[in-house]
């Protein structure tokens, strides 16, 4: 396999054909130390499709994880200071509508889930986008789109809409899923314990 050294301002203009079939056989370096320029690479050398889906999505929920303050919701009695300030009745947040959190949290990840956040918390605190996570430029535009709309799910449904070949196939199952959720017996009892 073939070595080519780049830049980070080669990737940012030469991104698009760096992921293309004519780099197949090429086993990406660079000299930057720039974590985000490294992230590109390992995901570069991923040639595997499913393999780089799912480096890109795991290294982006790490990447949100990392930014997002400890307790920034302010959690009291399942209760977010939003739902505290509104004398809500509700608990665990903007996961409420989440069939599949607990009360120790969401037992999965999900990149749309993690940066999504309402805005008490982008008020007093700056925190990663879509924007801002360069590696989802490794993703097909369908993937990116899939990759940040895919709200409470767990990682093995997100991951199966990621491999999808076509939007409208992954659109259907998002829409399913939700329409599922609406007539669900058993939704949110935990929030009633």
């Amino acid at each position: 396999m073939k070595e080519k050294v780049v830049t980070k301002n080669q990737l940012n203009k030469h991104l698009f054909l760096y992921k293309s079939i004519f780099y197949k056989n090429i086993k990406f370096k660079t000299n930057d130390n720039d974590e985000e320029t490294q992230n590109l690479i390992n995901g570069l050398n991923i040639k595997n499709r499913k393999n780089r889906i799912k480096y890109v999505f795991d290294k982006c929920c790490e990447i949100l994880d990392n930014d997002f303050p400890s307790n920034a919701c302010q959690f009291v009695n399942g209760q977010c200071i939003v739902q505290r300030q509104n004398k809500s009745t509700q608990k665990c947040g903007c996961c409420r509508y989440c069939e599949y959190v607990t009360k120790n949290g969401c037992p999965s990840k999900n990149v749309a889930c993690k940066i999504f956040n309402c805005s008490e918390v982008t008020k007093k605190y700056k925190l990663k986008t879509k924007k801002d996570l360069y590696l989802l430029k490794l993703l097909s535009m369908k993937n990116r789109e899939v990759i940040t709309h895919n709200y409470f799910t767990i990682e093995e449904e997100s991951l199966k809409d990621l491999y999808t070949l076509t939007y409208t196939y992954a659109f259907l199952r998002m829409v399913y899923r939700q329409i599922r959720r609406l007539f669900r017996k058993d939704k949110y009892l935990y929030l009633n314990k």
